[in-house]
């Protein structure tokens, strides 16, 4: 029996949430249609369940980001057991990335397969839908887009080459929880690939004078626009037949949703974890010079391999570290692309911390770290810090944050129940007024995976930890 709210898609057994399941018939009875819900939600899911109850003869083109095609995607394929065929143009079965002409090769397979009636579920990045559209003949009528604001930009040349086979695309269904991370004016794109400029005009500058008043003009040329007194609710009426919102329904998301999310090391990566939990010791360059990183006991090595698996190792007692793999900054930041509200990102380790400042701010966000400060909580609950790094250990008991945000990322599960339950309470609290989503982000086949089973357990003491490490081991 499915559980008291969700519904088992045929006999697949997907779980599925009542508002799930209005997004999938959605889907289904809408050939060209937006999830505009936020990270959490279970799109990919309902997505899948979706093409599967419709179960259209065709290939399935997926434009996501390469780690989101191998963590999300065939992560919920392979955990439901969903009969799809699935090929990447982006890296091969072994997980080590194509080059131009094994790509080149795959595009070639594609064309031969579909001719003899061969369908697939194809993984391409965003940033080479330019390269299949001029090198790969077009046998993709079903298309999903995967953080679909990345074509937010009219004149980007992948706006530019998807429009250009926007015709031949029978089914196109887009993804995100950030339709329009810099306001209204982001949607046109995006809302044009869907109905070709039904909507909101066929071209720019119809939407523009349509919905936007120009406030800064530049050598006579406007480079500011501000929406006109009720411009963004009749863009929300307009579209509401396309896309599903929280705008635009009445939608309404569980209380609470933990959510779990896998990223994938390459094998070269995977085989430094590897020899560190088998050896005790791994041997890493430093400059010119060797160093042996030596675990002295188990205890020791669960620490190392935690460090790992959210991916750096200390090289000495300074902290001074070895960057082991980018795959969760990567994800992170994949997320914080698709959730429209303030975020607080759980760490552990202090190379962590340093490693999403970094990676973070050359994206173009502003994370700041928390220091406990009554002047930075009160900044949080006004909601003006968009990205709070937070070590557990330093948001105590008591401590209100649930007034500034509602989503909580776990970069690094911690060993400790209290300090992981304690996090938590921070936004899961009374006198919060949103849906809280917590979503734990583990690398597969590391110790992330036992730390967070323990914690589910509720059996985290020391000895817990030991023993997790040794069934890896």
């Amino acid at each position: 029996m499915p559980a008291q709210g969700l519904d088992a898609v045929r006999d697949l057994h997907l779980p599925l949430h009542q508002y799930q399941i209005y997004a999938k018939n959605f889907m289904k009875t809408h050939p060209y249609c937006g999830l505009f819900l936020t990270m959490g939600a279970g799109k990919t899911l309902t997505t899948l369940a979706a093409l599967y109850e419709m179960n259209l003869p065709g290939n399935v083109l997926v434009i996501a980001p390469k780690n989101i095609a191998r963590s999300t995607w065939l992560d919920e394929i392979e955990a439901w057991h969903i009969p799809i065929r699935t090929r990447s143009f982006l890296v091969d079965e072994k997980g080590k990335a194509l080059g131009k002409t094994r790509r080149l090769k795959a595009y070639e397979q594609a064309a031969k397969d579909t001719a003899q009636g061969k369908y697939a579920m194809y993984f391409i990045n965003r940033e080479l839908v330019c390269d299949l559209v001029k090198n790969c003949k077009w046998v993709f009528p079903i298309v999903v887009i995967d953080e679909a604001q990345s074509f937010k930009t009219y004149n980007t040349a992948r706006f530019k080459a998807l429009k250009s086979v926007r015709p031949k695309i029978r089914r196109l269904i887009e993804l995100t929880g950030t339709p329009a991370p810099n306001g209204p004016m982001d949607l046109w794109a995006e809302i044009y690939l869907l109905d070709q400029g039904q909507r909101l005009g066929r071209s720019i500058t119809a939407y523009r004078n349509t919905f936007f008043n120009s406030e800064l003009i530049v050598n006579g040329h406007p480079v500011k626009w501000t929406p006109k007194p009720g411009a963004e609710d009749e863009i929300y009426r307009r579209i509401g037949d396309l896309v599903i919102s929280l705008k635009n329904t009445k939608l309404k998301l569980p209380a609470l949703t933990m959510n779990t999310i896998r990223v994938h090391m390459s094998p070269e990566e995977m085989k430094l974890y590897d020899d560190m939990k088998r050896n005790f010791v791994l041997t890493v360059k430093d400059g010119d010079d060797q160093l042996d990183i030596t675990a002295a006991n188990a205890a020791v090595l669960s620490a190392k391999l935690s460090q790992m698996a959210s991916g750096s190792l200390y090289i000495d007692d300074s902290h001074r570290f070895k960057v082991i793999h980018k795959a969760k900054l990567e994800q992170c930041a994949y997320m914080l692309r698709n959730i429209d509200s303030p975020v607080i990102i759980a760490y552990h380790f202090q190379a962590d911390r340093e490693m999403l400042m970094t990676y973070l701010t050359s994206l173009g966000f502003d994370p700041v770290t928390f220091d406990g400060s009554p002047e930075m909580i009160h900044a949080w609950n006004r909601g003006e810090i968009p990205i709070l790094l937070l070590q557990p250990a330093s948001a105590g008991h008591g401590l209100n944050l649930q007034k500034g945000g509602h989503t909580l990322i776990w970069y690094t599960i911690p060993w400790s129940l209290e300090e992981y339950q304690q996090c938590n309470a921070r936004l899961y609290r009374q006198g919060q007024t949103e849906p809280v989503t917590i979503h734990h982000l583990l690398t597969a086949k590391t110790i992330d995976e036992h730390i967070l089973k323990a914690i589910n357990k509720k059996d985290m003491t020391q000895q817990a930890l030991i023993d997790a490490v040794r069934m890896s081991i």
